[in-house]
């Protein structure tokens, strides 16, 4: 085999000048030799060889066991690209979660890190470990990671340096390749967010804020899931910004109970808001209690109540007036023309996938199309829900119509913002988030899951059940 130094960067030169001995590559395979010079590159080398070429390489480097950690492309997430050693069970470093003190180190150096048995958790007993970083220090791809038997790590030090600098330079061409425009939704047409897109369709918001700065009150109503508190949110940002907001989910049935809570809640927001969502479903007395306290205390603040279309269980005129007083009224999807909804999944596709650091996801014109035509129970709700899914379970570089999944009305995967006091529907939303991402990190391996979600395979399955993912 004939290698050449001045194919490796010159920035790299030192590293090999500690861990090459020449006379050692007699121990390297022809096999191996062929991986290291072959002529496939790019995205195809990386998604149909590597997990392949990976596991000859360890077979005749005499590893035990070994994974190939890289990037989610021009995401920020990771996943493991290939595996050797572990069986269907596989294996979790902990101690290689991102922001530790081993991760930070071997992001840190420009040659491997050697760690010993007894120190970390590693997959075999009595065994050393070897990670290397991909990438350069300011743009890491991922890692490696082996486990060895011996003292002399050189040989394996040299192997992995060389196998790392062929994935960096293969997934360098994959970047490059994804420069070319996406089929699907492109970036350039995400002018403005989701929710100033929405509001345009909503006719009487305009007049209904500037009401809200002189009445201090507001009633939006809407068809379930069509953005009532979110609206109201905004409202409250745009009229009174530097004061705070508090959402009320329950109210007590105690009548004493609830005029000290009105107080209190008064007192907390002084000239802020207070969002009572679905009003209509307080008994008479509640009611009677909220109207006289808006209307007859020294409360300074301002009340939005939100509530579904329709009539009211128990109907009291005084109440009544007050909420049609100064009312704003949502469409739902089924109102929005084919050509306003198509801006309208553009837009919250683009908002979903930065905030999960898929930036590269397109959506295919399939799934686009699916997502036109399907009709949606809870609106806006159902809709977001389905192309967040989409995203966290999604492996490759565009979301087919399959992994729109519908058909559960309860899974809810937006966790709450600070405002919204419903502590169970955060914490759901929250683990059904982290759940679906470990399903496709690790291609739904329960038990390699569970580990990285540090809980027993027993809990998993039974969490998944509860949150409707099995």
């Amino acid at each position: 085999m004939v290698w050449k130094l001045s194919d490796i960067r010159q920035s790299e030169r030192y590293v090999l000048d500690k861990v090459i001995k020449f006379k050692q590559f007699h121990k390297m395979a022809r096999s191996t030799e062929n991986i290291l010079f072959s002529d496939l590159n790019g995205k195809d080398w990386i998604e149909k060889n590597l997990p392949s070429i990976w596991a000859v390489l360890c077979a005749d480097s005499g590893i035990l066991s070994g994974v190939v950690v890289l990037k989610e492309e021009q995401d920020d997430s990771f996943y493991e690209s290939a595996s050797f050693g572990y069986g269907e069970d596989g294996f979790y470093y902990s101690f290689m979660a991102r922001g530790s003190e081993v991760w930070n180190r071997v992001m840190d150096s420009n040659s491997p890190i050697e760690l010993t048995s007894g120190t970390y958790d590693f997959f075999h007993e009595n065994c050393s470990v070897l990670l290397l970083r991909i990438g350069d220090r300011t743009n890491p791809f991922g890692f490696l990671l082996v486990e060895f038997e011996g003292s002399d790590s050189q040989f394996l030090q040299t192997i992995l340096f060389l196998f790392g600098e062929k994935i960096t330079k293969e997934f360098s061409l994959s970047k490059d390749a994804l420069k070319t425009p996406a089929r699907g939704i492109d970036e350039s047409q995400t002018q403005s967010n989701s929710l100033n897109f929405f509001r345009e369709q909503v006719p009487n918001l305009k007049n209904g804020v500037q009401k809200f700065r002189k009445e201090r009150v507001l009633s939006i109503l809407g068809p379930k899931g069509s953005g009532k508190k979110t609206v109201a949110k905004w409202i409250h940002s745009e009229v009174a910004e530097t004061y705070p907001i508090l959402i009320i989910e329950s109210f007590p049935e105690n009548f004493g109970k609830l005029e000290k809570s009105l107080q209190a809640w008064g007192n907390e927001i002084g000239s802020g808001s207070l969002v009572f969502p679905k009003i209509r479903d307080l008994n008479l007395g509640q009611k009677q209690i909220l109207w006289s306290w808006f209307s007859g205390s020294e409360f300074k603040g301002r009340v939005v109540f939100t509530d579904e279309n329709g009539t009211a269980k128990e109907s009291l005129p005084d109440f009544e007036r007050l909420l049609q007083k100064n009312p704003i009224y949502l469409p739902g999807l089924n109102l929005l023309s084919r050509e306003v909804l198509s801006k309208q999944i553009e837009l919250l596709f683009s908002e979903l996938k930065e905030s999960q650091n898929r930036r590269s996801l397109s959506l295919s014109v399939e799934a686009k199309e699916f997502l036109l035509e399907n009709q949606y129970q809870e609106h806006f709700s159902e809709l977001k829900n389905a192309i967040l899914s989409a995203i966290l379970v999604c492996r490759g570089t565009e979301i087919q119509k399959g992994e729109l999944g519908f058909g559960n009305s309860k899974m809810d995967l937006e966790v709450p913002e600070l405002e919204d006091l419903d502590l169970r529907r955060g914490i759901q939303a929250l683990e059904r988030q982290k759940i679906l991402l470990a399903m496709r990190i690790f291609s739904n391996n329960q038990i390699r899951m569970a580990k990285a979600l540090g809980i027993s395979r027993g809990s998993l399955q039974y969490k998944m059940k509860q949150l409707g993912l099995i």
